[in-house]
């Protein structure tokens, strides 16, 4: 593309929008934001008139029919995705979606062929494997993998070749959260889907990304298909994922740890503030900025520890945590996915989370479901993840 800067459209205008979207935007020299379009038109122009945007409506098909635009960006309720993506494809409007990128295989199949018939570039804003802290924590294991390096006092109980499943790597993810914190239109089956659909397809991705290019074989999952579940995903390598996630948790305490454990090294992040490492010599403790923090003064410490404090202090005499003036937010890399996506279709490279990976996740959340509702593991079959798509 020869232009540099992008025009986007803002569909669906809700809390996301407000938050991440338009600010992300923003910052961003390379886009303009000339449309906010939600079924709200009041929605629409309250948030056009917070971020200075010209044009407003209430009708996707008035912003996809725009020949100004280049870019859609699409943070709706999951059932419509697969209209407003095709809708856009036609026109030749590039795509970056929220997840899920669909609630079903067969839609996000539909999307597939959608984008690739028209030649336009879609992001699905999986955005956790685009997270400085994950981005590292990946680089460092990698390292490791191809020159390990152990502490001096390494615990070994005799000299021995190790069996081949000591030399696969366990992904540990652990999700903890407030089940107050979903509205009903999450939990609902034909909108929303309940949170494996909505919510674990984030860390089912994660887990993809990071043992990419080993691909998932077996998934086995029990538990609750709309609230708190565990999932197990076996990679063509042997390595193997496991995501346990709980409604029943607290904000008190930051939502997401991760830890790999591989060749006598042990990789760990601390809900994207903070990674450390043991068992490597020379490696101890990283921390990472917020992406956002109105509280500079508190937690001059950073990490994990500086994050609770400022989140503390937030937090305290309110009533309710969503109502505090004090913004703070780790950085879990959603600029990062939007300015790669904008250098990925001004400069034509890759998208850095395509349709296949949306379609991967998509497959993989409700394999999950299925695996709960029949208790039994599952195999995910070669021809579900490299499907052929003819356009």
């Amino acid at each position: 593309m020869k232009k540099s800067v992008l025009t986007v459209a803002q569909i669906g205008c809700g809390a996301f929008a407000a938050g991440q979207d338009l600010p992300n935007f923003k910052k961003n020299p390379r886009t303009r934001v000339k449309w906010c379009c939600d079924v709200s038109l009041d929605n629409a122009k309250s948030l056009a008139r917070k971020f200075g945007v010209k044009k407003t409506t209430s009708d996707f098909m008035e912003v996809v029919n725009d020949p100004e635009v280049d870019l859609i960006k699409i943070s709706t309720s999951h059932e419509v995705h697969l209209p407003i993506i095709t809708a856009a494809a036609a026109k030749g409007k590039h795509i970056f979606c929220e997840k899920p990128m669909a609630m079903e295989e067969k839609e996000a199949l539909e999307i597939i062929r959608a984008v690739r018939r028209n030649k336009v570039k879609l992001c699905v804003d999986l955005n956790r494997r685009m997270s400085p802290a994950m981005q590292k924590l990946k680089n460092r294991w990698l390292e490791h993998c191809r020159n390990p390096k152990h502490q001096p006092w390494r615990y070994a109980e005799m000299e021995r070749e190790l069996f081949p499943e000591e030399q696969q790597t366990q992904f540990l993810i652990r999700i903890q959260d407030e089940s107050y914190s979903y509205r009903l239109v999450h939990l609902d089956p034909l909108r929303g889907g309940g949170l494996i659909i909505g919510e674990s397809v984030h860390w089912l991705d994660l887990a993809c990304w990071f043992f990419a290019p080993a691909y998932p074989i077996e998934i086995q999952a029990f538990g609750s298909r709309r609230f708190s579940h565990v999932i197990n995903l076996r990679f063509s390598n042997g390595n193997t994922a496991t995501l346990i996630f709980s409604c029943g948790g607290t904000f008190d305490y930051p939502k997401e740890l991760f830890e790999v454990t591989s060749n006598a090294a042990l990789f760990r992040s601390l809900c994207f503030v903070e990674n450390e490492y043991y068992g490597i010599p020379g490696l101890d403790r990283e921390t990472f900025p917020l992406q956002n923090d109105s509280l500079p003064e508190i937690g001059k410490c950073g990490g994990f520890k500086g994050y609770a404090e400022k989140y503390l202090y937030r937090v305290k005499n309110l009533k309710n945590s969503k109502t505090g003036h004090a913004a703070l937010s780790m950085d879990k890399g959603h600029q990062s996915m939007l300015d790669s996506f904008v250098s990925a279709i001004l400069e034509d490279k890759p998208s850095p989370c395509n349709e296949m990976d949306g379609y991967i996740s998509t497959l993989l959340a409700k394999l999950a479901i299925r695996s709960i509702e029949l208790r039994q593991s599952l195999p995910v079959a070669a021809d579900k993840i490299f499907p052929c798509i003819v356009i």
